[in-house]
């Protein structure tokens, strides 16, 4: 957590007590935030100014205390660079616009005026600390709603109404959100949603509080020390003024739930303060990258508003609930509808089911709570089972917003909404006010290439066995995966089994699947695909598997065994996932690194530690394409692959002559482990291009860049050489090369076979390196020379 506090002492301050000390004159300004102006309200503003003007600093112990309170609400200016880069547009006289999302306190309630609210207050504040600068505001404040209701309606009421984003977006929910359904999740998607916006906008998180002194700021404050986000707590600073009596109940609070002009007061105080020391000690006039892993899963992000006018794509049917509600909350500043496009079953519409086919993974239900016994419970089925039960009347109802979650799935799936009165109930009144659907939109890697190619990652079981702690990362960037180790043949083999009836598996061992299960399950629940790697090769087949009787000393079974036991293990193999998992597998490493000149015979068949060449002969990778092909489905793509491409090229591709000129193989995979000493650029360029001239599909199938040390600089060059690696790749793919996937081979840093040269995209805390902006084609890294 950063606070300007931190390391401050001595500094000049800028332009102290932008609210406080002008407060009567701002009160009298324009008011940003479009409240109501009449001529009652101006006389009340100016008297509710003076009193607390000199209440808050009338004497030089009373300014102490106010100060200490105003330093002690600033938990942090922010890491991110956003706010200041605005602060200083404001400096320049640029124009700039703020908006408030939140509840009724954002709306105003308890102060006397609008204009006496914290938002307009702060408003006017900055206008006062930047008079050359163009300040326009959106106050979509609402009471009595909480943030999963906030992130369907970010962009209809804080967006539209300016025409654009904002460059300032204030986030007060701490108090609202104590029955918000998703756990916290909408709030940080809401927060993601906004930051990954391309102006770069300013988030502000303010942690209003109870008369009780309670509020959520303990668990939103993490999301926001990660995002590097500007907070204000109005908790800590009134703490200290409560201990020693210089603020109550009644000076502070108009009821037990919002603050009075005074209180609101504070609160804009609060805000400049913070706004100031940010503007007195920058952290970065440098925009920080939005992390890529989250605090919660934070999969509410995109959550569209769907209402009765602009149902956005869904197919709807109101059936009986054709009605429109006009007594429904209101947004007391205009006094407009929250949300007049509803649907209403009224008694007497009949009984027929509301129905909506929506593609989604999430959906929130808005309704209306009314204190009329008029209004009654409905039946919420989903896929024609019921989930859920809601009820339209509450005793404490008053028209407002209530959220429930219905649909709370990981993937994009059809979904049957049916809403229907409860039996009994059919004569009573229910308004939907709005739905929520939300949709997995893919950031990151996987949206630069979604027109390209498949974008993998290798992952061990280690990994897999709690994918929760990567979920993010992997979902947003790579939609295929591929098993470190576990696919291998000493992976799937089972010799005891194999040795426990010789007779039966003398040429056909036993395969076992349980090791690959963790990867089967994740692509499964996450509809990615999965790279087969690899059926046949030298290293990573167990010696037992080569002898007469499975044991790891005796003697080498000879060549028609061998062929059988390998034809046997690769119908196995490719059965296994054709019968199960039809269309999981997508590519499969058939031959793995059969060519070596240095380790190889006269024609470069690997003959060193090979027990494949010894057993079968120097046409074993041959062999094992025929067998592939026979048994491999058509969703399966054939593979030779091998490291090291761009230097036996040539060598590659005389090997392979008979296999391709048969049809026994679609392609070559390049396993891409580099370093930044490689011409990544003109020599691996040119030996994709000759593959796919020669017919091949091409696919870079273990992709590291490694460095030798961990500096700044370091890995700058890496990321030019992760630039250029997937930049010319894709500009290949677009010229109609048949490049067709690219697998990083590990997750970060921590994961990786290359120790300590750092060749990943993610370090070992799972943040995005240098290297991953240059994957990305990231402008602020620039092109390779």
């Amino acid at each position: 957590m950063n606070s300007a506090k931190h390391g401050t002492e001595g500094k000049p301050k800028k332009k102290r007590r932008a609210v406080t000390a002008l407060l009567a004159g701002l009160l009298l300004a324009f008011c940003a935030c479009g409240a109501k102006e009449t001529p009652e309200s101006t006389n009340q503003s100016k008297e509710g100014t003076e009193t607390m003007t000199e209440e808050a600093g009338g004497s030089e112990d009373r300014r102490d205390w106010y100060e200490q309170m105003l330093e002690a609400s600033v938990i942090s200016t922010g890491t991110n660079g956003r706010l200041e880069k605005v602060l200083d547009r404001m400096e320049k006289g640029e124009s700039v616009s703020v908006a408030l999302l939140g509840g009724s306190v954002t709306e105003g309630a308890g102060a006397a005026d609008f204009k006496e609210s914290y938002a307009d207050l702060f408003v006017g504040g900055l206008q006062k600390l930047y008079p050359e600068a163009n300040i326009s505001c959106v106050n979509a404040g609402l009471s009595g709603t909480n943030s999963a209701l906030g992130m369907m309606r970010y962009e209809r009421d804080a967006v539209e109404p300016a025409g654009k984003q904002p460059d300032i977006l204030l986030v007060e929910f701490a108090v609202n959100d104590y029955q918000e359904p998703t756990d916290g999740r909408a709030y940080e998607s809401l927060l993601r949603t906004v930051l990954q916006e391309d102006n770069a906008p300013a988030v502000i998180l303010v942690f209003s509080v109870f008369q009780t002194k309670w509020n959520l700021q303990e668990e939103y404050i993490p999301m926001g020390e990660w995002y590097g986000l500007p907070m204000v707590s109005i908790k800590n600073a009134i703490e200290q003024p409560y201990a020693e009596g210089n603020l109550t109940d009644d000076k502070f609070f108009a009821d037990e739930y919002h603050p009075t002009s005074y209180g609101h007061t504070v609160m804009a105080d609060c805000l400049m303060e913070m706004t100031e020391q940010a503007a007195d000690n920058p952290s970065s006039l440098t925009i920080a990258a939005v992390p890529m892993d989250t605090v919660t899963l934070a999969d509410f992000a995109g959550t569209r508003l769907l209402t009765a006018e602009n149902a956005d794509g869904a197919e709807v049917s109101a059936g009986s609930f054709f009605g429109t509600d006009t007594q429904v909350q209101e947004f007391e500043r205009t006094g407009e509808a929250s949300f007049p496009d509803n649907w209403m079953h009224e008694g007497g519409n009949g009984s027929e089911a509301f129905r909506a086919e929506l593609s989604c993974r999430k959906i929130l239900l808005n309704y209306k709570t009314s204190s009329s016994e008029e209004y009654g419970r409905v039946l919420v089925y989903l896929d024609g089972e019921q989930v859920a039960e809601l009820n339209g009347y509450a005793k404490d109802g008053w028209n407002n917003s209530n959220v429930a979650l219905i649909a709370d799935g990981k993937e994009n799936e059809p979904h049957v909404l049916e809403i229907r009165m409860a039996e009994g109930d059919e004569d009573k009144k229910f308004t939907l006010l709005a739905i929520g659907c939300g949709s997995f939109e893919p950031n990151g890697l996987l949206k630069v290439y979604e027109d390209n190619f498949p974008v993998g990652i290798a992952l061990p079981n280690s990994v897999l066995r709690k994918p929760e702690a990567y979920e993010d990362v992997i979902r947003n960037n790579f939609n295929s995966i591929t098993c470190e180790n576990e696919m291998k043949p000493d992976a799937l083999l089972d010799q005891g089994a194999s040795q426990m009836n010789l007779e039966e598996t003398y040429t056909h061992a036993v395969v076992k699947f349980g090791n690959c299960k963790p990867a089967i399950d994740f692509a499964l629940e996450y509809g990615m695909k999965i790279r087969l790697h690899t059926l046949v090769w030298h290293s990573q087949t167990p010696r037992w598997f080569f002898t007469e009787d499975y044991s790891k000393d005796g003697k080498l079974a000879d060549r028609e065994t061998m062929l059988l036991r390998m034809e046997n293990y690769i119908a196995d193999v490719l059965g296994y996932f054709e019968e199960n998992y039809p269309g999981l597998i997508y590519a499969v490493d058939v031959a793995n690194e059969a060519f070596d000149v240095g380790n190889g015979d006269e024609n470069g068949i690997r003959m060193k530690d090979n027990l494949w060449y010894e057993t079968v002969g120097s046409d074993y990778y041959y062999q094992a394409f025929v067998f592939a092909r026979k048994y491999a489905s058509e969703d399966m793509k054939l593979f030779y692959n091998d490291y090291g491409c761009m230097d036996k090229a040539e060598l590659i591709l005389r090997n392979l002559e008979q296999a391709k000129a048969e049809g026994l193989i679609d392609g070559i995979g390049m396993q891409s482990h580099l370093s930044t000493d490689d011409n990544i650029q003109f020599k691996f360029m040119l030996a994709v291009k000759q593959f796919c001239e020669a017919g091949y599909e091409v696919q870079a199938t273990e992709l590291d860049i490694g460095v030798k040390e961990k500096t700044d600089s370091a890995f700058l060059i890496q990321a030019r050489k992760y630039r250029s690696f997937f930049k010319n790749l894709k500009r290949l793919q677009e010229e109609g090369y048949p490049i067709t996937g690219i697998t990083v081979w590990g997750i970060d840093d921590a994961h990786t076979w290359r120790k300590d040269e750092y060749g990943l995209l993610f370090d070992e805390n799972r943040k995005p390196k240098p290297a991953y902006y240059g994957a990305m084609l990231d402008a602020s890294i620039p092109d390779v020379e």
